[in-house]
């Protein structure tokens, strides 16, 4: 009888000894690796025990390496009074940068949030208030300020952004589970690697901010932290010598996307005391994944304004569409291209006009292989899938985007095919000329200089399906 129950027992105590054995194991040896499920407990269990352990899950992505060092200059807490003179600085410089708003400044000048647009820099989320103790006493908090700022841009400009930087920076402020969160929510958190200290110490000029820049360290990616809020008159005066600093050093300039791989500090000692309850944390992460959904459901280019709506039984659209970047211009009839709710989709053959690459399509097992530099594409129409290998020989898993066939011609959305590979619209004009929308559009992204590849190779691959007609 003793020993049947001791059967039993052990029976039933072991997996759960080597459940917990396993754990603390797999821990031990790999504390930064994201386990999906770690020996035979559930996923959820898993992750949480991990983040209660304060072990960060690491999420797998790919990120863009810019052929050229590349600098990211970085803009916080306005837009303010100062924010205007910023702008002029870097449009006299031809430079564009990355403007991490606060929520209650956004609402107080939306003139110079669109502003910002309008001349193709590009907005990250700086919360709402930046009150510290408010956003790192409880995610909750935190979480709704990113929400409410999100929404004011969004209201502002028609556009949402996938970038995020923490007051403060995220060490000592950040826990595993912050991270977590956003993750899942499809944010990308950005720290800097310089620090221009223009809000670290009281009575910085614009002599010890350069001096502060100039130590550096000068590496391939920078990202550079600065003000445009109230009371950084230095940080506008230190600009130009900033500029020209890196000019000098042979850094190209660029936006910050979500190709592009985050700085972000180690978690730290907290300073912060939280502690997250399991119904907590499984509440967090239902939001985060349903936000996370955002991204793909949201519409190519913002609505267009109501004189450019046709009326009931028209068809849609401005008469024309022209696609500008750099000094090359597409231009589109309405007959050229499709209108549907508020966004454009466009012929592969017009886009392709704007960029060039090498496409060989192999029919035997229906797979078009791209070149251009030394980036290799291969797309696979059985799968629908794009493949991106980059020299280092790094593979990268692209879903293809929505298209529509129409008389044999492949037309793709705008805006969605183009943030796939790190360009992006600087901006919409809905009246450029009468009945002429423009379309501004940046190639300057880490996967900018050939997105246009992408485009021939779908085109090349599509069409052999629908037609034996080749518009390439």
């Amino acid at each position: 009888m003793m020993r049947g129950i001791c059967a039993f027992g052990c029976s039933r105590l072991v997996p759960v000894i080597l459940r917990m054995l396993c754990l603390m194991l797999l821990f031990a040896v790999f504390p930064n690796t994201a386990w999906a499920v770690p020996c035979s407990m559930g996923e959820e269990e898993a992750v949480f025990a991990q983040l209660q352990a304060g072990k960060r899950m690491e999420a797998e992505k790919t990120y863009s390496v810019p052929a050229d060092p590349t600098v990211y200059l970085t803009f916080d807490d306005g837009p303010s009074q100062l924010t205007p003179k910023v702008l002029d600085i870097l449009q006299a410089e031809g430079v564009q940068a990355t403007f991490f708003v606060l929520g209650e400044q956004a609402e107080q000048r939306p003139e110079l949030v669109r502003r910002i647009v309008k001349e193709g820099h590009v907005l990250g989320n700086h919360t709402y208030n930046h009150k510290y103790k408010e956003l790192y006493s409880d995610f909750s908090v935190f979480w709704d300020q990113v929400q409410k700022t999100e929404k004011v841009l969004a209201d502002q400009t028609g556009e949402r952004t996938r970038l995020l930087r923490a007051p403060g920076g995220t060490f000592g402020h950040f826990d595993a589970f912050y991270y977590h969160y956003l993750s899942l929510a499809g944010y990308e958190v950005y720290d800097w690697n310089i620090d221009s200290e223009d809000a670290r110490r009281p009575g910085m000029t614009a002599e010890s901010i350069y001096r502060t820049v100039e130590k550096g360290p000068f590496r391939h990616e920078l990202i550079v932290l600065m003000h445009d809020g109230p009371g950084h008159e230095e940080s506008v005066k230190a600009l130009p010598r900033i500029i020209r600093l890196f000019k000098e050093k042979g850094y190209a300039f660029a936006t910050l996307s979500s190709s592009v791989k985050p700085v972000q500090f180690s978690l730290g000692k907290q300073k912060w005391p939280r502690t997250v309850s399991r119904e907590k944390y499984e509440q967090m992460v239902a939001a985060a994944r349903e936000h996370g959904k955002l991204w793909s459901d949201l519409p190519n280019i913002r609505q267009a304004p109501q004189t450019m709506i046709a009326a009931e039984g028209a068809v849609p659209g401005p008469e024309r569409l022209r696609l500008q970047t750099g000094g090359t211009a597409v231009s589109l009839a309405k007959s050229e291209m499709i209108y549907r709710d508020g966004y454009y989709l466009v012929p592969i053959r017009k886009l392709s006009s704007l960029m060039g690459g090498t496409v060989e399509w192999k029919e035997q097992d229906r797979t078009a292989a791209v070149t251009r530099g030394l980036y290799q594409v291969e797309y696979d129409f059985a799968q629908r899938e794009l493949r991106v290998i980059n020299p280092a020989g790094a593979l990268q898993t692209i879903s293809l985007p929505e298209m529509e066939v129409r008389d044999g011609v492949l037309y793709v959305p705008l805006r969605k095919t183009l943030e796939l590979f790190g360009g992006r619209v600087t901006a919409y004009l809905a009246e450029a000329e009468p009945g002429t929308a423009e379309v501004r559009i940046s190639l300057s992204g880490p996967y900018g200089s050939w997105w246009g590849i992408y485009q021939q190779l779908k085109e090349t691959a599509g069409l052999s399906k629908h037609s034996e007609t080749r518009t390439y």
